[in-house]
C-alpha cells in the first residue's frame, strides 16, 4: 500500500516539474496565439500592432496557421508532462 502512494506522489511530482519547466514555452505560445488571433492594420502607419479601424487601408489577420502551431506547442508540452508523470509512477522492477 505505501508503495502505491509513493509511486503516485512521484508521478505527480514529475508531471509538475515538467509543467514548471515548460512554463516559459507555454507563456510564449499563448502570447503568440493572442497576437496571431487579432486583426491588425498592415499599412505600416500607427505601429506594428494597430487594430483595424474604418480608416485602415490594409488589414491582416487572424493568422490561422500560427494559431494552430501555438496550440500544438502547448498540447505537446502538456503531453510531455503527462508522459513524464506516467513513467515516474510505474512500478520499479528489481
Amino acid at each position: 500500500m505505501p508503495d502505491k502512494i509513493i509511486r503516485r506522489l512521484r508521478g505527480a511530482a514529475a508531471a509538475l516539474a515538467v509543467t514548471v519547466l515548460f512554463t516559459p514555452v507555454h507563456a510564449g505560445a499563448l502570447l503568440m496565439f493572442v497576437f496571431s488571433a487579432g486583426r491588425y492594420d498592415s499599412s505600416g502607419q500607427g505601429g506594428p500592432f494597430r487594430s483595424c479601424t474604418a480608416d485602415s487601408t490594409s488589414c491582416e489577420g487572424p493568422n490561422v496557421v500560427a494559431m494552430i502551431i501555438c496550440g500544438l506547442v502547448v498540447l505537446a508540452g502538456l503531453t510531455l508532462a503527462a508522459l513524464a508523470g506516467i513513467r515516474a509512477a510505474r512500478p520499479r522492477t528489481p
